[in-house]
């Protein structure tokens, strides 16, 4: 079962090339813009003044966990059906997939972070780089510690966007979506039903407790991703 798995978490890395092209060309026209301020930081024309805050280059990969997931639920599970591939082996493949995919994406980041932005700031981005790592508190404990937090935040993101894009077919998708909405909106201007949802978002965010975060974004990765299993039985070719 683990080998099917990783054929079919090995075809759906290979399938997502519009995501990447599209993350691809996003990055590509940054590191244009970043040489263009560099160009006239050089020449005197333009300096970017302290304060003034760019987003980190390696948070832009989170754009590749985003537009694989949805690419992946929607496009890849009739192709692989087409294919010979058996239910069971496309769910624990499409999991495997996002691990390999959190894993990478949270590397590159981390290590865009001590180098590009570090150079970047260094020589024209004098205001600063905006990047989770930071933000997000994750670098507090380290960097291996980061890393860790950082996956197991992008595996719970991918595997929700996974989870909702399967079901925007069905009658399902459309009430989860009604749901969503109406707990933002309720939720957000009611004092205490907002510090509840700050709460949620301070565990698996924000957590001090480094080890407590990453535990409980593991185990709602799994927990959301589970409901994908009656889905898919169900699910139409």
């Amino acid at each position: 079962m683990l080998g099917k798995a990783f054929v079919i978490a090995k075809t759906n890395l290979r399938n997502i090339k519009v995501a990447c092209t599209t993350t691809y060309i996003l990055m590509g026209v940054i590191l244009l813009q970043d040489i263009v301020m560099l160009i006239l930081d050089v020449l005197g024309i333009y300096s970017n003044p302290a304060g003034n805050l760019t987003v980190s280059y390696g948070n832009y990969l989170f754009l590749l966990i985003i537009l694989g997931a949805i690419y992946i639920s929607t496009t890849n599970f009739r192709m692989m059906m087409n294919l010979g591939a058996k239910r069971k082996d496309y769910f624990y493949g499409c999991y495997l997939t996002y691990v390999i995919m959190a894993a990478i994406i949270s590397f590159l980041s981390i290590l865009l972070y001590f180098t590009y932005d570090r150079f970047a700031i260094n020589l024209f981005l004098r205001g600063g780089t905006m990047d989770v790592l930071y933000w997000f508190g994750w670098l507090n404990n380290g960097v291996i510690v980061a890393y860790f937090r950082q996956f197991a935040f992008l595996l719970l993101l991918s595997v929700l966007i996974h989870t909702l894009s399967t079901i925007q077919d069905r009658w399902y998708g459309w009430i989860t979506d009604g749901v969503i909405i109406a707990v933002i909106s309720v939720f957000t201007p009611i004092a205490p039903l907002r510090q509840f949802l700050i709460g949620f978002f301070n565990l698996i965010i924000f957590n001090n407790n480094a080890l407590l975060q990453i535990f409980v974004c593991l185990i709602l990765s799994i927990v959301i991703y589970l409901l994908n299993k009656p889905i898919l039985a169900a699910k139409a070719i």
